[in-house]
């Protein structure tokens, strides 16, 4: 039986398939790819993946907010200033 080597971005394109929504058994019919693999790569990677989303979440919500709190300054300082 012969193993086949894959690139980590492949892995990677693979686990973050399966976090967005795509299950196991789809994938591994898709791409041919065993399942044991599949879940040897979402436990290896699939928490920086996670890690990275709710990083990348934390700072959209973030910007948002300081967004409206520049506007709201924005505000203030056109009243303040026309007094």
């Amino acid at each position: 039986m012969t193993y086949k080597k894959y690139e980590d971005d492949f892995k990677r394109k693979i686990v973050n398939l399966h976090l967005s929504g795509h299950s196991v058994a789809d994938l591994s019919n898709a791409h041919k790819i065993s399942n044991t693999a599949i879940y040897s790569w979402i436990k290896i990677y699939g928490k920086s993946e996670t890690t990275k989303q709710q990083i990348n979440l934390e700072m959209s919500k973030e910007n948002e907010r300081l967004k409206k709190e520049v506007a709201i300054l924005k505000q203030a300082m056109t009243i303040l200033s026309s007094k």
